[in-house]
């Protein structure tokens, strides 16, 4: 429902950026507004561009951290399963509880919040016993991949931290605002001019956008987010899971032929507490 504020927002916002500069009276300056322009444009490409930069390596490197987990999670599960197969289902119950808390979040900075899952699954890992000597020659390979996965969210904690501060964000919108105004003073009364300068006041609007969306993590959220990981569920022998929140047409229509599972949070800005439903192909199964 917040997503769909916001992009609902988003879109009254740039249709008055576009009607501020057709309907707003002229008006000029009293300085020549050239030297200006083009010195507080050149500033604000070089910050944004800085930014952007910085931000998208941060952003490139999670994506990369958490495919490795997820690559992680299934080989030890994989390597369980020759180590100690009587723990097979407990392994697969555990690394299934882990995927739906870190799909709790729409953002791909859940680590912080899925300790207690992870800590759970870390525990039975270190109970594992070789039931062969087969196994016991992998049960190294097993700890060696579970530091692996130490090491992933150690490292996500300090990339999810935004490159961008609120002070940053005042210096880039305030340059952004003089912007605005001076092209504003530019306009001479016909509407090529005006809609111009708007789809103009649109494109920095939307190019501090994809600033907020990469800095926070959200850029691309929903694929990465969403659709990769089901490849984890697949591997453990558990149904894909998706939060309620992310279920659209779309989605529920690539659905249809195969069985998957839903989260239905009973108020999700005060608790994470939700029921799961299964989806079968052609009808709903009972809550779980």
């Amino acid at each position: 429902m917040k997503k769909i504020l916001k992009n609902i927002f988003s879109i009254i916002f740039q249709i008055m950026l576009l009607l501020l500069s057709v309907t707003l009276p002229l008006f000029a300056f009293n300085f020549d507004t050239s030297n200006m322009l083009t010195v507080v444009s050149l500033l604000f490409a070089i910050l944004i561009g800085f930014f952007i930069a910085a931000a998208t390596s941060n952003y490139l490197r999670l994506q990369t951290l958490i495919s490795d987990e997820d690559a992680s999670l299934m080989s030890i599960f994989d390597l369980i399963k020759i180590i100690q197969p009587s723990v097979e289902k407990k392994c697969s119950d555990l690394i299934d509880k882990y995927m739906i808390a870190a799909l709790d979040y729409d953002q791909l900075d859940y680590f912080m919040a899925t300790s207690t899952e992870f800590n759970n699954l870390s525990s039975m890992i270190n109970k594992v016993s070789p039931s062969d000597g087969k196994g016991v020659t992998l049960l190294q390979n097993l700890q060696d991949v579970k530091g692996n996965i130490v090491s992933i969210r150690q490292e996500a904690l300090v990339l999810v931290k935004r490159a961008v501060t609120s002070r940053h964000w005042f210096i880039l919108i305030s340059l952004a605002v003089i912007i605005s105004i001076v092209l504003l003073g530019l306009r001479d009364g016909s509407m090529l001019v005006s809609s111009l300068v708007g789809l103009t006041l649109i494109a920095l609007y939307q190019t501090l956008n994809l600033l907020y969306k990469i800095d926070s993590n959200t850029f691309l959220a929903d694929k990465l987010a969403y659709e990769v990981p089901q490849k984890v569920f697949l591997t453990i022998g558990q149904t894909k899971y998706y939060p309620e929140s992310v279920m659209n047409e779309e989605l529920r229509k690539s659905l249809e032929k195969e069985n998957y599972r839903v989260g239905f949070y009973k108020d999700f800005s005060k608790s994470m507490e939700k029921r799961i439903k299964m989806i079968k192909k052609a009808k709903q199964a009972n809550v779980s």
